[in-house]
């Protein structure tokens, strides 16, 4: 991982994924790490997830939370970040049975990338770095820009009414851009 990152604070990272750079992402993964398991070992037991899957969607709320943060509203990065990561948990904990969702249990197998804790190995991490910038230009590739805001925003558990106001878009464009979203990245 590039060394520079490691002296950028997290709203600099974050500013940094916004513009597409994989690397920052990678820091703010390392950096918050210990977050994400924290917050997934609360759910073990009450929910039918894995723990894997509980880090997958963790990974997903921290890549929105840096998509969607501002920081005029008044919260620092990690206390946005550890909101949208919950709220991401939850989402998936309570959609677990909806049919209508794609398996977790096809989406990357992150044991193989994240080492236990107290033993981050910088290997692991590359890995994962590469893993996650691999699947963020694809999705690059793939949403337009408002899409990606609008996706960053619904991630972050925001609701349609909330992305319209910050977007200046209606309500009708929310629910188009999300539907055009979801469909590309299930064809991915």
């Amino acid at each position: 991982m590039a060394q520079r990152y490691q002296d950028y604070s997290d709203e600099q990272l974050a500013a940094l994924v916004r513009e597409g750079d994989p690397e920052a992402f990678a820091q703010l993964c390392s950096r918050h790490l210990g977050m994400i398991r924290g917050k997934a070992r609360a759910f073990l037991g009450v929910c039918a997830l894995e723990q894997e899957d509980l880090w997958q969607e963790g990974f997903l709320g921290l890549y929105a939370a840096a998509v969607s943060y501002r920081p005029q509203g008044g919260a620092s990065f990690s206390t946005y970040a550890g909101a949208c990561v919950y709220r991401r948990m939850v989402s998936a904990a309570r959609k677990q049975g909806n049919s209508g969702n794609r398996p977790l249990n096809e989406s990357l197998p992150l044991e193989d990338l994240v080492a236990q804790p107290g033993e981050e190995s910088p290997q692991a991490l590359v890995e994962l770095r590469e893993r996650f910038g691999a699947l963020q230009r694809r999705m690059e590739e793939a949403l337009t820009p408002m899409e990606r805001q609008v996706l960053g925003f619904h991630l972050s558990g925001c609701s349609r009414e909330e992305i319209a106001g910050r977007t200046g878009l209606s309500q009708k464009s929310v629910d188009n851009a999300l539907h055009r979203a979801r469909k590309k990245l299930r064809d991915l």
